[in-house]
């Protein structure tokens, strides 16, 4: 399932899009799994996995507007919602005005949308399927999720939930590689070329795309897994990779592999290079260390 978490991403941001500027506002899975299954070509069964994955990993929450019930041949509905404070916030004032001339229009007399969801949310099993049975759900379940974040703020930043995306699919190279090509488009160099050689070029744009939404060792782990390591090499030389942590994780990656290559063959034609980038990596970790400029190379 090549390219999943390209078409996660894109699906999260198409949610949140409908959520701040479309015109249902809450995509449902009635009408909106059949146009994200005909717009990424993939099943619907599909396409709700990845919705599950975009839930666990707090891009979005997933209300249940409808209940299923087989006894009166109604499915159930979800609802799709974008995990932002002020995108949930808009969504319950709307929610809530809604609910509200619901509710006066069938009972003929106005309350509050708290006064309707604790008066009716008890019996909510009687208006399941019904408009205001599904008004009351979405205000019930706004309310909710903005408790959600405002108490596990950090958990719904967007560098920790596309570290949980990375980790979800961490197995899934065709996907990661469709977010995270090659990062090096000039001519790469052997590992075993000098220290000081090369010049330093400037940051390939790709390099800084790509490492908003990967970490920098998950990217260097997809070089690794390639034996691609006159391109690590490469990513030290024009300073792309500069930083202590990253230089000690290519260093003691390359200790731990260099220890297998009785058990991976393929890896053994890679020993020299191996070899040179971690002398590489340490010297410039050394460089670093006694205050020399890591522009020098």
């Amino acid at each position: 399932m090549a390219g999943s978490i390209k078409i996660a991403l894109e699906l999260a941001e198409l949610i949140k899009k409908e959520n701040i500027e479309g015109k249902e506002r809450l995509p449902a899975s009635d009408t909106f799994l059949r146009v994200w299954s005909s717009n990424f070509s993939r099943p619907e069964e599909e396409i709700r996995k990845i919705l599950l994955a975009l839930r666990d990993c707090h891009f979005i929450f997933i209300v249940n507007i409808v209940a299923p019930d087989p006894n009166l041949f109604v499915y159930g509905e979800e609802a799709y919602i974008f995990t932002e404070v002020e995108i949930i916030n808009d969504l319950k004032r709307q929610a809530e005005e809604n609910l509200e001339r619901l509710y006066e229009s069938s009972n003929y007399k106005r309350k509050s949308a708290f006064q309707i969801s604790r008066e009716l949310f008890p019996k909510i099993k009687e208006y399941n399927n019904t408009p205001l049975g599904r008004a009351i759900n979405v205000v019930v379940m706004l309310e909710e999720y903005n408790r959600i974040i405002l108490s596990s703020s950090f958990e719904y930043t967007d560098q920790w939930r596309k570290n949980k995306l990375q980790d979800f699919y961490k197995d899934e190279e065709g996907a990661i590689e469709e977010l995270a090509p090659s990062l090096v488009t000039s001519d790469p160099k052997r590992a075993v070329d000098s220290i000081n050689e090369g010049t330093k070029e400037k940051i390939d744009p790709s390099w800084s795309k790509a490492t908003q939404n990967f970490s920098v060792e998950f990217l260097l782990r997809v070089h690794f897994r390639k034996y691609e390591f006159d391109i690590i090499k490469k990513l030290i030389q024009t300073g792309k990779i500069k930083e202590e942590k990253e230089l000690k994780f290519i260093r003691d990656t390359l200790i731990l592999m260099e220890t297998r290559t009785d058990v991976d063959r393929l890896l053994k034609r890679y020993q020299e290079d191996m070899t040179e980038l971690r002398r590489y990596s340490q010297a410039k970790l050394n460089m670093l260390r006694q205050g020399i400029n890591a522009k020098s190379n």
